[in-house]
């Protein structure tokens, strides 16, 4: 369960430490990194040779669809946590915010690095067929970019980095957190601040694409388009619009209390994945990142969908950053050891078995790693933390 407490006297006349809950949030954050895992099975699938189901609508747009969740919740989360700190103290400490992101980010992210660039490459059972010479040739340039978190800028110019090329996504965050406390900080009008930066991304990636007419056959051109469509910052500005309704009590939200809303948005989201309109076709991560936003706030605001509050699910999201971060080890890994043995099986078990042992696999190793890794870590940065979140 995702809480909130203020560590002094609080703005919002609660007593001291009073948790505010954001139920449910932790069951869709797994739902997200499960969404992910399954477009990447069938992604490797299809590069091992194996009957495959990449090319299925809702296969192909799952892990999207994953990403762009997480970075909805992601701007939805830490604009509370900004807009909190900065009404109760009248500032934000950004150093201390910048701590924070580093202790819960930083070291799982670069012993994802060191386990994906040195020890990896060493065992046959974790090679990606597709992805093999291009490591090889690109590796230093890897290494210094996924080295200074710009792993979203090395997935632009290069193939993808085997078994690590997901964390481009995380550079996309980090580069997010970087500006965003500022922008709460010195915004006097949130609103108007997000919608206009929200408006400004949109004309840039707009302008972007007007230059292919331009500079198509530029060798720049394509890095640079690839490197800006990553950068989805405007997802997680919309998810910060709606922590700004949701603090201020907005009277808005009044129209997103009713289940029939809620599952609209998730009706509205598959309807998309099979059918996306030509005209909105370039924009359509805008228009997930809506739907997205209308089921957190009714799932954290309104908490009427109980099931996503169970334990199961809870401890699950819970450790869903080691998940999104190590399944696309072991993916290969279990294709590499079922692979002789394909024949044997019909599809129907071929698959519960893929399935299973990923799942199985990559939570066990998640959860190793947040109790040893992340979670000593994840406690010092309490101390830096003046409005917290955490798990209840």
């Amino acid at each position: 369960m995702i809480f909130l407490y203020v560590t002094q006297k609080p703005y919002f006349m609660l007593s001291s430490k009073k948790l505010i809950y954001f139920e449910g949030l932790n069951g869709l954050r797994f739902i997200a990194a499960f969404a992910v895992i399954v477009t990447h099975i069938e992604l490797i699938k299809s590069s091992f040779g194996m009957k495959n189901y990449w090319k299925n609508p809702l296969v192909f747009n799952l892990g999207g669809l994953g990403v762009y969740f997480f970075f909805v919740l992601s701007g939805f989360l830490i604009t509370y946590l900004l807009l909190a700190e900065k009404k109760r103290f009248h500032t934000i400490d950004i150093k201390s915010f910048y701590i924070r992101r580093i202790l819960r980010i930083w070291p799982l992210y670069y012993a994802i690095l060191f386990i994906g660039f040195f020890i990896l490459p060493q065992f046959q059972y974790f090679e990606i067929p597709y992805l093999k010479n291009s490591f090889s040739e690109n590796f230093s340039e890897n290494l210094i970019l996924y080295a200074l978190i710009l792993p979203n800028l090395a997935f632009s110019l290069y193939p993808s980095v085997p078994n690590i090329g997901q964390t481009w996504s995380i550079g996309v965050e980090e580069q997010f957190y970087l500006i965003w406390p500022w922008i709460i900080l010195k915004s006097k009008y949130v609103v108007k601040t997000l919608l206009l930066i929200i408006i400004g991304l949109i004309a840039v990636k707009v302008g972007i694409l007007i230059l292919g007419n331009f500079y198509k056959d530029s060798s720049w051109y394509e890095p640079l388009k690839l490197f800006v469509a990553m950068s989805k910052f405007e997802c997680m500005a919309i998810g910060g619009l709606g922590a700004y309704f949701v603090f201020t009590e907005n009277k808005l939200l009044r129209y997103l209390n009713h289940k029939a809303f809620f599952l609209g948005s998730l009706l509205g989201t598959a309807l998309l994945v099979f059918y996306t309109p030509n005209m909105i076709q370039d924009g359509i991560h805008l228009v997930y990142s809506l739907l997205f936003l209308f089921m957190i706030i009714y799932v954290s605001e309104f908490k009427k969908v109980p099931f996503l509050e169970n334990s199961i699910l809870n401890d699950l999201g819970k450790i869903s950053y080691g998940i999104y971060m190590y399944h696309f080890m072991v993916i290969p890994a279990v294709l590499s050891c079922i692979k002789p043995y394909t024949n044997c099986m019909n599809e129907i078990s071929f698959n519960v078995i893929i399935y299973f042992s990923v799942i199985i696999l990559t939570v066990i190793v998640s959860k190793i790693s947040y109790s040893i890794l992340e979670k000593p870590i994840i406690k010092m940065k309490d101390k830096y933390a003046i409005i917290k979140s955490g798990e209840k």
